[in-house]
């Protein structure tokens, strides 16, 4: 095969070039970006292009087992544009005036290998075949047509289901709900208004599924329809009506059609659905819905009310292992968001995880809660990791798994480039969730690049401009950049938002200390304490305050009472910016042995 690689370029001079790019921060700390690039650089120049393939380059370089499909993971793709990102700011910035220019066009995963401003003279190799891409699909919210607003919970239910059914479906990509739901009462017509097309444009799914429920008198009426998204052909439709208690069955057929009109195929060539639903009574499904509902508004009203329903259920059926999914991911997040003392809720969340795991492991979804909790609750780190990646291998369209093994595990243990690949396959399974684009933002600000976090926290407002969270996070950037008077307006616009969020006064605290207006951040910690004497503040927002204060010891005090209560806010020491200044205190570093964080850094 041809090289692509200008005839008048010495190997030694490429190979100079390669180890340049490799020592330059935007890749020094990305080892595996590293062995991307190197694995590719090198089969080039000896003329084995064709062997740059995903699977290849996803078992040498990303250490996939030999069973890795690309179909299903989509890590090798996602990196090579991560890489090719990277190369470009590379050339924009410290590498301009380098003399030799390496470049990846899309499609093919062999770099060009040219003169500056000369890219004319690189023999082009013919493009490395890309694993054909697999069917996607977008589960739109089923519109609620019944007499009754109150049935909404039952629509968005049926429609979360069908995403979770399709997700375990062999060779098929399904976006994940809080991606679907940002399309409610949208359709696939070429009219629709601007910002629904930018939506559209991010969730790069070619096919669509929507549809609408009626239910009336007992009986439940479903038309469901698959839509090519592209030229809004009906690729199929079909009208379900029937006694309400069959709604597992409708389930079952509807994922079963969409996976015979794609025409998804196995290996051995055999047609596959997604293994049945987790038994449960109607009733006791019926409520399990409702308290999805509520949990995905994530407001403490809503996850209180979602605790309501997924106890009803498990009273109506203690068998569901949904129910109890449901319900460890509710007590879950009290803890986690500060809402409930970690004394009270961590033992109900584990015992209902493990209660679900019991009743019906290979269940995806009642293995996340019982990971978050065994990682950063109970600080058994491979635990909680394998659990996770159990999940994953259950289930390795579940964005959730993903993305809490990202920001909550492997971004705690300091493996970023890990957390990093992690958090774009949950992109590329959920492009709309403003929570998973916080992450990776936070991801950026771990690794202080501060400018790449604030970008990507800016992108969120673009279609999720109500949120509270991406201003906060801009805030909490600006402010470890040292650019006080901006941090604090941003963190005010967070606070109009949602008031209630004690972390945004600690924030707000915290900028005050280092700006000088000790008062002001002494009324933050006045406020802080009153509230703490009707709910639970978290011990880590009194020690970001007094860090502003640069009261080292009243900080570690208030992160060592964090520690003792076993808060998960506590596991961010290790990795965030904001406790460097601790870093040299034997108090600190007996906190990090407590919580077995106690490992290399990545370096400053």
């Amino acid at each position: 095969m041809t090289l692509p690689v200008q005839s008048t370029i010495q190997h030694p001079a490429i190979r100079e070039q390669l180890e340049r790019i490799l020592a330059h921060g935007l890749f020094a700390r990305s080892e595996r970006m590293g062995r991307f690039l190197r694995l590719a650089v090198e089969r080039t120049l000896q003329s084995r292009t064709d062997e740059l393939k995903e699977y290849l380059i996803g078992v040498e370089v990303f250490d996939r087992k030999t069973s890795y499909d690309p179909r299903v993971d989509p890590i090798v793709r996602v990196e090579a544009r991560r890489l090719r990102s990277k190369l470009q700011a590379y050339y924009q910035g410290d590498g301009r005036n380098d003399r030799i220019v390496f470049e990846f066009v899309a499609g093919s995963y062999a770099p060009r290998i040219h003169l500056k401003n000369q890219p004319d003279g690189a023999v082009s190799a013919s493009p490395t075949p890309v694993t054909p891409a697999v069917p996607t699909v977008a589960v739109l919210p089923f519109a609620n047509l019944s007499a009754s607003c109150e049935y909404d919970y039952f629509s968005d239910g049926l429609t979360e289901e069908l995403i979770h059914a399709l997700t375990k479906v062999n060779g098929m990509r399904v976006m994940a709900w809080n991606s679907a739901v940002r399309l409610r009462g949208s359709d696939v017509e070429p009219d629709r208004a601007e910002a629904r097309d930018r939506l559209w444009d991010r969730l790069q799914v070619a096919n669509v599924l929507t549809g609408s429920v009626r239910i009336s008198e007992g009986r439940l009426r479903v038309r469901a329809q698959l839509i090519e998204k592209e030229t809004g052909i009906y690729l199929w439709s079909e009208t379900f009506e029937r006694q309400m208690r069959d709604i597992f069955a409708i389930q079952e057929e509807i994922a079963r059609n969409i996976v015979r009109t794609l025409r998804i195929q196995l290996a051995s060539g055999q047609e596959t659905t997604s293994r049945a639903a987790s038994p449960t009574t109607v009733s006791s499904y019926d409520y399990y819905l409702k308290g999805r509902y509520h949990w995905h508004r994530r407001t403490a009203a809503d996850l209180a009310r979602s605790i309501q329903y997924f106890r009803a259920a498990i009273e109506s059926d203690p068998r569901s292992a949904l129910a109890h999914a449901g319900l460890a991911d509710a007590y879950t997040l009290e803890v986690e968001y500060g809402l409930t003392h970690p004394a009270e809720g961590i033992p109900r969340a584990k015992s209902a995880a493990e209660r679900a795991i019991e009743i019906d492991p290979h269940l995806a979804e009642a293995y996340p809660s019982l990971a978050l909790i065994r990682s950063k609750s109970d600080w058994e780190w491979e635990e909680g990791e394998a659990l996770y990646r159990k999940a994953i291998a259950l289930n390795p369209g579940y964005a959730t798994a993903h993305f809490w093994l990202s920001g909550d595990c492997l971004a705690m243990l300091g493996r970023l480039d890990e957390a990093l690949d992690e958090i774009e396959i949950a992109l590329e399974l959920d492009p709309l969730s403003s929570i998973i684009h916080e992450t990776r933002g936070f991801l950026h600000l771990l690794r202080c690049e501060y400018d790449v976090a604030i970008r990507n926290y800016r992108e969120i407002l673009e279609f999720d401009p109500s949120s509270y969270r991406p201003y906060a996070a801009i805030g909490r950037a600006l402010g470890l950049q040292g650019k006080y008077e901006e941090a604090l307006a941003m963190l005010e616009k967070a606070r109009a938002i949602e008031e209630e969020m004690p972390t945004i006064l600690a924030a707000m605290g915290q900028i005050f200390g280092l700006s000088g207006d000790r008062e002001s951040a002494r009324g933050v910690l006045a406020r802080l304490e009153s509230r703490a004497r009707e709910r639970h503040i978290s011990c880590t927002c009194f020690a970001v305050v007094h860090l502003g204060l640069g009261e080292t010891e009243q900080a570690l005090d208030w992160l060592e009472r964090g520690c003792e209560r076993h808060e998960m806010s506590v596991t961010s020491i290790a990795t965030h910016p904001i406790y460097d200044s601790l870093r040299g205190a034997p108090r600190f570093q007996a906190l990090l042995q407590k919580v077995r964080l106690d490992r290399p850094r990545l370096p400053r």
